[in-house]
């Protein structure tokens, strides 16, 4: 009967957090769409506003990510992400008042910095919370329905915003993100942690400066988890690339096809849509298994390689083949990377190796960025082919670094 009980309760879990989870994707798309669109239209001749904008998000996040982890394993985690929704609600709701002022620039770039520090302490608590209130052979399930939701919300959120932004305005679009917080906010009230891992964390308290120290020193001990680490580090890098050569496939397709780059990143958010669908019917032997994670990677790999390979059939669906199949295999990489962190990782020190893994996930994005732009991948598809080949040879060392390392149960 209790057993029975424990289960109607999670399951309750997983649907208040899906919910809040996509309520807080939606505020998110919202704010950074109307955001831009509003920046770009004050400020046409000045493309270093929207530059500072951009950039205040990333400055932040490298300097709070790691306090953010350290808090989430000291603190109530749930208590954490209500405030920090609440918080967005509050910023969005404030910023809406200065949006038609001469001061809208920055508050815009103050707004998107605050916004910024609250994910940094909101992000490593909703990835380690799950394992709080989630059943650990449901964790697998609920990532992938999680994915396939945010992966669907992207598609439809800037079609949204734009629509929003013709009825209601700018301050009107601002007003309904605070809402989509609040609601956010709202649902993870009624969540029920796990209150004996809750009670172990605040009987282990320490400073913020020790608790990292502890946390650097638990990665450098546990090797898999750490070898994990630095292949997201070394994926995101060779990513970049991938992000900046895939806008210039409108040039390259240039009097091939029309508008190829919104075509490619809609075939990518299917590939996505079904990756999350086929990896939520997967066994937990299959998924949370890192030689499963290291072949998912080989064949995201490979899929970017098929990009110029394709390219000189100028068939439109084989063209977009491999960005389906990259979308696909990419997501289903970082399902099952998160599940294999989630469901391995010490319950005391989860937050931290979260905010570890996004902090080296924000850093090396721009340095793959600046790299891949020195190395001029944007004049034709081979560029594809670099990533591709990258990202095989990181899948390919990293078994190796894994087999030497503990293996994870």
């Amino acid at each position: 009967m209790f057993r029975m009980g424990c289960n109607g309760i999670m399951k309750k879990n997983e649907k208040l957090l899906l919910f809040g989870r996509w309520s807080s994707k939606i505020g998110d798309i919202l704010f950074d769409y109307v955001n831009n669109i509003v920046i770009v239209s004050a400020f046409t001749n000045s493309s270093w506003v929207l530059a500072l904008y951009q950039s205040s998000q990333t400055i932040v996040n490298i300097l709070f990510n790691i306090i953010g982890g350290a808090i989430a394993d000291q603190g109530k985690r749930k208590r954490i992400i209500v405030i920090a929704d609440l918080l967005s609600a509050v910023i969005c709701f404030v910023t809406s008042f200065f949006i038609e002022s001469s001061y809208m620039a920055i508050a815009l770039i103050f707004a998107n910095a605050l916004l910024a520090a609250v994910f940094s302490f909101s992000s490593p608590t909703f990835k380690a919370i799950v394992r709080d209130v989630i059943e650990k052979n449901r964790i697998n399930v609920f990532n992938s329905i999680s994915n396939a939701g945010a992966e669907l919300i992207a598609m439809i959120g800037p079609a949204a915003g734009a629509a929003l932004l013709g009825i209601v305005g700018p301050r009107g679009a601002l007003l309904i993100n605070a809402v989509t917080f609040l609601i956010s906010a709202l649902s993870e009230c009624f969540l029920v942690p796990n209150r004996a891992e809750e009670t172990g964390r605040r009987e282990s308290k320490e400073g913020v400066l020790k608790s990292i120290i502890l946390g650097l020193q638990y990665l450098l001990k546990e090797k898999t988890i750490l070898y994990l680490v630095i292949l997201s580090a070394v994926v995101n890098f060779f990513l970049a690339g991938y992000n900046l050569a895939v806008p210039y496939t409108n040039n390259i397709y240039s009097g091939t096809f029309d508008n190829f780059y919104s075509k490619a990143i809609i075939l990518e958010a299917v590939g996505g849509i079904l990756g999350s669908f086929i990896n939520s019917k997967l066994p937990d032997k299959f998924t949370q298994n890192y030689k499963v994670l290291v072949i998912l990677l080989l064949l995201t790999g490979v899929s970017l390689a098929l990009v110029p390979l394709s390219g000189p059939a100028e068939n439109l669906v084989l063209c977009l083949l491999p960005f389906l199949l990259f979308g696909g295999f990419l997501t289903m990489y970082n399902i099952n990377f998160m599940t294999l962190v989630q469901v391995s990782v010490d319950d005391h020190f989860l937050g931290r190796v979260f905010s570890v893994i996004f902090t080296v996930a924000v850093m090396f994005m721009p340095v793959g960025s600046f790299v891949f732009s020195f190395l001029n991948v944007t004049d034709n598809m081979w560029g594809f082919l670099f990533a591709g080949a990258g990202i095989m040879a990181a899948a390919i060392l990293s078994s190796f670094c894994l087999c030497l390392a503990k293996p994870i149960e």
